[in-house]
């Protein structure tokens, strides 16, 4: 611990609604420590706040060679305000002109920058609770949180004059009456280690493939395993479902695809939820449609929201409001994705019986429908929020408890459709044991999202626990062109279209491969008949057809492989410009980034086979070197290596 520069507290106290006031140990009356071998004691006493027989105790015992767990607990408080909000560690570090900040809270885990992005503000986590100081000269800094519940914890970090202060903020619920006594009811980590992303990966592994949403996945077969290529077209069965087929057919039945169906509703996309059903083209021939995918070996899941209902539509009415995660201000929480119709989707807290009662039932219409699995979006990424309402009956501020109440539900829905899997949005530690798998984009496909230019998306989230949930997705447009629900007002619509394929020629290869190679099961959004036919997009297509075939070909290492160090490799670098677009862009934006121009990872299959998987995305040969290993790779190709005692140490 004494490579830090300073390690210390700070409880935030307020009323539930204004602003918080700061107890910190600089405030405190006393400071007594005690060190010891292997621990460090500090216990602070009185405030003016608080009262004189306040206190507040830390502990830092040493967990492992190089990993300190911390805790803190306060006592003796006779306050009137609560502490709503707990900030521990707070740590002060040396940093780098060129270090990055690993956060593993979000998808398959991000680099910020340090050079670029001087401040990061509440990052919430909803991935997996790992975090890290990447320095290349000096030793990294590595932080966790192992709370088995999941509650609400943001990263806050700022760097001023070569110095990273970190802040993990701990949200906590609050009862009737302010608190006398609370321990933060799981330990922190801190750490110091030599590397990046990857070997922070490795410590994070040692502690989350022991927990139980990691063991219950073990040793268990997953039914989405052997798809190849998933297709995420939306529409009617008339738009969705014939580029399906024929994708299917030339593939061959020996290589499934799958169908993550969206807009097969009634309702326009993003309004008017949870009320989905009936199907846009009407239950007899959503049946007939899906049984015929089901007769050509083609997994299909449809859309749903599981978490949201639209504040603006008539049945809110009837549960919504007393089902709504509540705001500190004490307002619902709702967020207006949809920007054509303006509907506001209230998010839903864990206690919300007459919400999950609706879900429950939509649920046994589709399962009755003959589909293959469910997808219920946003579950797994958005459950982590806090809610202060007061009729409910966890506490005001509590976020445990709603991560709770969605584990229940994906537990009932299990228990109402068995042996029937359900996906959602994301890569999740919290609902990975009651999940099959999860939809990634904005790590596979963030260029196109709008990836700010200091951030870069890594595989954290397949380092740690590659090999049994399914992960799958990207939003990679082979034309470039969203689609388009015919539900929202025309004259939002882009009027014009230009040869977006050629104006960026590289970024579908890019984000296709880039999925792959990362050990996702690869996804091609919009896929339309004119992509299979038009010799416009034949290179597309027989790209499609060769990231499908390779990724099954490979699945002892890209479904089931464990997933080894990145480090070691050469090649050149290349500059790929994007059209960043999704549905709801509505000018044209571009952006270029400097990305290798093959992309690679690394691999060890549970026989022990270890493996140099490698992408060109660009139109070029394109040479490489990893240790003794060195050759040239053809264009938009992939390739697989065995390693022989040939990685680099």
């Amino acid at each position: 611990m004494k490579r830090l520069l300073s390690k210390s507290w700070k409880l935030g106290l307020g009323d539930l609604k204004g602003e918080l006031t700061w107890i910190a140990p600089e405030d405190m009356h006393e400071c007594r420590e005690e060190h010891r071998s292997g621990e460090e004691i500090s216990v602070w006493t009185g405030h003016a706040l608080a009262g004189e027989r306040f206190q507040v105790r830390t502990l830092w015992r040493k967990a492992e060679p190089d990993r300190w767990e911390g805790s803190i607990s306060w006592s003796g408080y006779e306050g009137k305000l609560f502490v709503e909000e707990i900030h521990f560690p707070v740590l002060s570090t040396p940093c780098e002109a060129d270090s990055r900040f690993l956060f593993g809270g979000f998808e398959t885990g991000v680099l910020f920058d340090l050079s670029r992005q001087k401040e990061l503000v509440r990052q919430r986590y909803s991935a997996t609770m790992c975090s890290a100081l990447l320095n290349r000269e000096r030793d990294s800094v590595y932080f966790d949180h192992r709370d088995v519940r999941h509650a609400a914890k943001y990263v806050s970090a700022e760097v001023k004059d070569a110095v990273l202060t970190f802040s993990c903020i701990h949200a906590l619920p609050c009862g009737a009456e302010p608190e006398t006594a609370y321990e933060l009811p799981y330990p922190n980590s801190v750490g110091f280690f030599r590397g990046g992303w990857f070997e922070a990966a490795q410590i994070y592994k040692r502690w989350a493939l022991h927990q139980f949403w990691a063991e219950n996945r073990r040793g268990r077969s997953n039914p989405l395993e052997k798809i190849a290529m998933w297709v995420w077209n939306r529409g009617s069965a008339a738009e969705a479902v014939p580029s399906v087929l024929k994708l299917q057919e030339d593939l061959g039945p020996e290589i499934p695809a799958a169908l993550d169906w969206y807009w097969w509703h009634h309702n326009p996309y993003d309004t008017d939820y949870p009320d989905f059903w009936p199907p846009r083209d009407g239950e007899e021939n959503f049946r007939a449609v899906i049984a015929d995918l089901k007769k050509r070996g083609i997994f299909t899941q449809v859309y749903i929201n599981a978490l949201a209902w639209d504040l603006d539509t008539a049945s809110y009415a009837d549960g919504g409001e007393e089902s709504v995660t509540v705001t500190r201000a004490g307002k619902p929480f709702a967020i207006e994705f949809n920007t054509y119709t303006h509907h506001r989707l209230g998010y839903m807290c864990g206690e919300a019986p007459k919400f999950q009662d609706r879900i429950s039932s939509l649920v046994k219409k589709l399962h009755g429908s003959g589909l293959s699995g469910q997808y219920l979006d946003q579950v797994a990424v958005a459950a982590y929020r806090q809610c202060y309402s007061p009729h409910h009956r966890h506490g005001r501020g509590a976020s445990a408890e709603n991560v709770e109440g969605y584990r229940n539900l994906l537990k009932r829905l299990i228990a109402e459709n068995p042996d029937w899997p359900l996906t959602s949005e994301g890569c999740n530690e919290a609902f990975m044991d009651l999940l099959s798998g999860g939809i990634a984009c904005a790590a596979l496909s963030g260029e196109r999202m709008g990836l700010s230019p200091e951030r870069e998306y890594v595989p954290f989230f397949q380092a740690v626990y590659h090999g049994s949930f399914a992960v799958f997705g990207n939003y990679a447009l082979p034309d470039g062109i969203p689609p388009w629900d015919s539900r929202w007002p025309d004259e939002d619509r882009w009027k014009t279209e230009e040869p977006w394929h050629r104006l960026f020629p590289e970024q579908f290869f890019l984000e296709m491969a880039r999925t792959c190679v990362w050990g996702i099961q690869p996804m091609v959004c919009n896929l339309s008949e004119k992509i299979r036919t038009d010799p416009e997009f034949a290179e597309e297509y027989r790209f499609i057809l060769e990231t499908a075939r390779f990724y099954h070909a490979n699945r002892d290492v890209l479904f089931r492989g464990t997933m080894l160090s990145p480090a070691g490799f050469e090649c050149a670098e290349n500059a790929v410009g994007f059209l960043v677009r999704t549905i709801y862009t509505k000018k044209r934006q571009e952006t270029t980034r400097k990305l290798p121009a093959v992309l690679h990872s690394c691999w060890r299959s549970s026989s022990g086979e270890c493996a140099l998987i490698l992408a060109n995305y660009t139109n070029r040969e394109q040479p490489w070197k990893y240790g003794a290993c060195e050759g040239s790779l053809k264009p938009r190709s992939y390739v697989r290596f065995d390693l022989k005692g040939q990685i680099p140490v």
